[in-house]
């Protein structure tokens, strides 16, 4: 298991991706991330930081003059979070239509046999909206990035993120798609990581919640998603 470190700075986010196989390495899998700007969790912040794309004041994200594309790594944080009842988000900073209902997902394989891509520390790439426009200008990126992550075989036990408690039940979920996942004891300790350094930091990155919630101990998933 990698240490975690937690860094400020762009990132990309593969929480509830569905991956596909490159078609040049079937080891290899390929998933759409959204990038996203503030607080996560991955490798040294040196290894990861970001090349050739920068938020610009009206939050947008841009690709630097003289880049074809924009570099992140995917990491982890509690961006698209449904807030753990009880813990904080800043009201002042914070939306007050915020709609986080990202749960962590228990799967499990009594054969051994699970399967799915990790993405944790992975290599992405962001294209500018218009590849057309002149590479000399900075210009408009997406807001998505694409990530090559590696396949991950034979888990009896892994976690998957989902939108909405509706898929807390669902356990098809987990066998029909090869999702961005993570061991569970390595997520655990990520997450209780990055909700510590959330709580003692409260304004190093409002807009996200102190911890992510479980699907197993939802006491009332449904209506869990207000600004506490």
């Amino acid at each position: 298991m990698q240490m975690g470190y937690v860094c400020n700075q762009p990132y990309a986010i593969c929480d509830t991706t569905i991956c596909v196989p490159d078609k040049n390495d079937p080891t290899k899998m390929r998933c759409s991330c959204s990038v996203e700007n503030g607080s996560s969790i991955g490798g040294a912040c040196s290894t990861w930081e970001p090349v050739g794309i920068y938020m610009n004041g009206d939050g947008e994200w841009m690709i630097k003059a003289g880049y074809s594309v924009g570099q992140v790594t995917s990491t982890f944080s509690f961006a698209h979070a449904a807030p753990v009842q009880g813990n904080e988000i800043d009201p002042n900073t914070t939306p007050s239509d915020y709609q986080g209902d990202v749960y962590m997902k228990s799967c499990s394989n009594a054969s051994g046999n699970g399967v799915f891509a990790d993405s944790w520390n992975a290599p992405c790439t962001v294209l500018p909206q218009d590849i057309n426009v002149d590479i000399n200008t900075d210009r408009p990126a997406s807001p998505y990035a694409v990530c090559d992550c590696g396949l991950v075989l034979n888990n009896s036990e892994w976690y998957v993120a989902v939108h909405g408690a509706d898929k807390c039940d669902n356990e098809s979920y987990c066998k029909d798609y090869i999702i961005s996942a993570g061991q569970k004891h390595s997520t655990d300790l990520e997450i209780q990581k990055l909700g510590n350094y959330l709580a003692d930091n409260p304004g190093v990155d409002p807009s996200q919640p102190y911890k992510i919630e479980y699907c197993n101990n939802c006491t009332d998933c449904t209506s869990n998603k207000s600004v506490s």
